[in-house]
């Protein structure tokens, strides 16, 4: 390649990283590892830059690559736009980086792990945000992208690519959720230029149009929808450099915009809030000037998208479908001229334009008499308060609940499952108008929906109590199929049932009995119908799989089959005053497995010891660490205050001292890994194999 350009590139990275990465692993390196592993690390730091925005030090912060990382080197959340970006990038100072097939292959199950909720396998970086990660899985619009980022050519091996689309079609099975993007090694010569480069330019025609000099120059007015896609065809995403988000794909907004432009395209300019782009100067042509009420026709320097981008790329790709339709549209556009502003303006105009409230779908609720006759029927037979427009403070508990909170509630107390599946599609859809008639009918009472508000709370949280007995594949089943239990609960129990009744206690006793025993059907079900290497998170929003899912627990329960036994790594081991542990222990230290002084690292295994613990290490990461000694009884030498301890009584004391619970049986030697090689009972085990071998 040019080595003008590799210098360029390799400076860039150097410069704006190289302080920042981390190399703590790599003290017993030479030079020359050192400096290849910072330009890789580095490489996948300006990778997330570049893709979600960051600034260096978040996106350094974002490398987890070394010791267990599972062959991910990357991983960026952006719970605004609902993304997610797992990077595997390759740095080479020949500029001929490439992919291969073992790394290709090892990417493909870190990405599986992740796509299970399954962090223990990851190293402490990804512990770190493990909270994080399952928060964005658990967004009903997560889109996920996986990155190779190469410092070489952009076409991968067939051996590669086919290893990747095979994971894809796995990952997409029952929800398209997850696409592949490739980096080469001209995008990063391309992100070095584009720091330099002129800004954009763009010419705008507008119709209708009106003018606001004072106090700072803008414009506005109806421009034509081709005019705006020519933008983002010649421009791309630079087009958005000084918006807080670019194009966000396929959402439900976007594809509301596109369905618009595509078969009502003269009812566009009504439906959408319009453009607003900022630029450093405005330049009016000369033509038309004279005419009254005609044309306007811009010269827009340094032009920037701040508000609408979604609005732009909805455009592009329908008039790129549909071009002869589609360019009939007309959408509303504001320029202002930053030429005379005061500094900071253009963040404040961005910020301000892009945070003020939106109408949202369920606002329209608060429109129909139906929920103003459920309203009045609360206060007067329940006396409790029923609140239908968002941003009224909602009730206390006891008190009465939120017309959101109803319509969950009344989806899972449908009888067809395939509700639950809408929600967790997009909680929108709730309010779209064959659902919301479905579930909001003239008939429905308000004692109706308190029953079935009570029943969704009731069986939350007996769920909440189940996933912390619950662990692995079993604990994100139960989590992500929280609707499903509940849709599957209500269909079971009988029309007068009532849980503000006399026998309150023996009502939730038997409802919390109901729950176990459904959601162990479900868990057995999920794994007979769909195998145990079936994706939870994509299942439980897939209509066809739910159905079958209800059908057969409910067939299992109506039958009053025998609940099965399941698999033993769904439940945490008993902890026997330790017997097991020290049996786990016993065996490392009699076959001399770990040697004295090596570090090992905690690793929670369930939502709620990362949940609780998670902060409290990040406070003091000596707290998640431990020195091994060969003692059969205390093994740990606990990095916090210096004391020694059995892995479970140090797990134990971990979670009493930290904001949380501590749970009644903790198997200790699951949470303790010896960096690079597993946990304390992995190890064990593989002793035990190599012994009876």
């Amino acid at each position: 390649m040019n080595p003008i350009q590799l210098r360029h590139v390799r400076k860039n990275l150097l410069d704006d990283f190289g302080e920042l990465i981390d190399l703590s692993d790599m003290t017993r390196r030479g030079e020359r590892d050192r400096e290849q592993m910072l330009l890789s690390r580095a490489l996948a730091a300006q990778t997330v830059r570049h893709l979600a925005g960051l600034d260096p030090g978040a996106a350094v912060s974002a490398v987890i690559d070394g010791y267990d990382d599972q062959g991910i080197d990357a991983i960026a959340v952006s719970e605004e736009s609902s993304r997610m970006w797992l990077v595997q990038a390759k740095w080479s100072d020949a500029g001929t980086a490439g992919l291969s097939l073992d790394s290709a292959v090892k990417f493909a199950q870190g990405v599986d792990l992740v796509a299970r909720g399954s962090f223990e396998r990851f190293n402490a970086k990804v512990q770190a945000m493990a909270d994080r990660i399952s928060g964005a899985l658990e967004d009903f619009q997560i889109r996920i992208t996986l990155v190779i980022a190469l410092f070489g050519e952009e076409r991968l091996s067939k051996p590669v690519q086919e290893a990747l689309d095979d994971l894809l079609e796995k990952l997409n099975a029952d929800q398209e959720m997850f696409d592949l993007q490739v980096l080469s090694r001209s995008d990063f010569v391309h992100m070095v230029r584009s720091a330099t480069t002129p800004k954009i330019d763009v010419d705008l025609t507008l119709e209708s149009w009106g003018r606001l000099a004072d106090p700072y120059d803008s414009y506005f007015g109806t421009a034509s929808v081709i005019d705006i896609a020519a933008w983002f065809a010649g421009h791309g995403g630079r087009l958005f450099g000084q918006n807080i988000r670019g194009g966000l794909g396929g959402t439900q907004v976007n594809l509301t915009i596109t369905q618009t432009l595509t078969e009502t395209p003269d009812h566009f300019w009504y439906f959408n809030n319009g453009i607003t782009v900022l630029c450093d100067s405005v330049k009016r042509s000369a033509r038309n000037a004279g005419t009254v009420g005609g044309p306007v026709q811009l010269r827009l320097h340094g032009a920037s998208v701040v508000n609408g981008a979604q609005t732009v790329t909805s455009i592009e790709r329908s008039l790129r479908t549909a071009p002869g339709k589609v360019g009939a549209g007309k959408v509303w556009v504001r320029v202002i001229s930053l030429e005379d502003c005061p500094p900071g303006f253009a963040s404040d105009v961005t910020r301000a334009t892009n945070t003020q409230n939106r109408v949202e779908p369920q606002d329209y609720a608060a429109l129909d008499s139906e929920q103003e006759r459920l309203r009045e029927e609360f206060a007067i037979e329940l006396s409790k308060h029923y609140v239908i427009k968002r941003g009224e403070t909602p009730p206390e508990a006891d008190n009465g609940c939120t017309v959101a909170e109803a319509a969950v509630a009344l989806a899972c107390a449908h009888r067809d499952p395939v509700m639950t599946t809408r929600i967790k599609q997009d909680r929108d859809r709730l309010w779209e108008r064959e659902t919301y008639s479905s579930l909001f009918g003239p008939r429905l009472s308000a004692q109706r929906v308190w029953q079935v508000v009570l029943l969704r709370r009731e069986v939350r949280k007996a769920l909440y109590s189940l996933q912390s007995r619950h662990e692995g594949r079993a604990e994100q089943i139960l989590a992500q199929g929280d609707l499903l239990v509940s849709h599957l609960v209500a269909q079971q129990i009988q029309p007068d049932f009532r849980l503000d009744s006399e026998n309150h206690d023996a009502e939730i006793e038997s409802l919390s009995n109901l729950v176990e025993a459904t959601a162990d059907w479900l868990l057995h079900h999920v794994d007979a119908q769909f195998g145990t290497s079936s994706y939870p998170i994509p299942m439980f929003k897939n209509a066809e799989r739910c159905r079958m899912l209800a059908e057969k627990v409910l067939a299992d329960i109506g039958e009053g089959h025998p609940v099965p036994a399941l698999p033993p790594s769904y439940r945490p081991l008993p902890d026997d005053g330790g017997l097991r542990k020290a049996t786990a222990v016993s065996v490392l230290v009699d076959a001399r497995r770990i040697p004295d002084g090596t570090m090992l690292e905690f690793r929670g295994q369930t939502a709620n010891e990362r949940r609780n613990l998670g902060p409290w290490l990040a406070a003091d990461p000596r707290r998640g660490r431990a020195t091994w000694a060969n003692h059969r009884l205390q093994p740990l030498l606990w990095e916090a205050d210096g004391r020694r301890y059995a892995p479970s009584t140090l797990v134990k004391k971990m979670l009493e001292d930290a904001p949380g619970r501590a749970p009644k049986a903790v198997q200790g030697t699951s949470r303790w890994f010896v960096v690079g090689e597993g946990s304390l009972v992995e190890l064990a085990d593989s002793v035990r194999r190599s012994q009876d071998a």
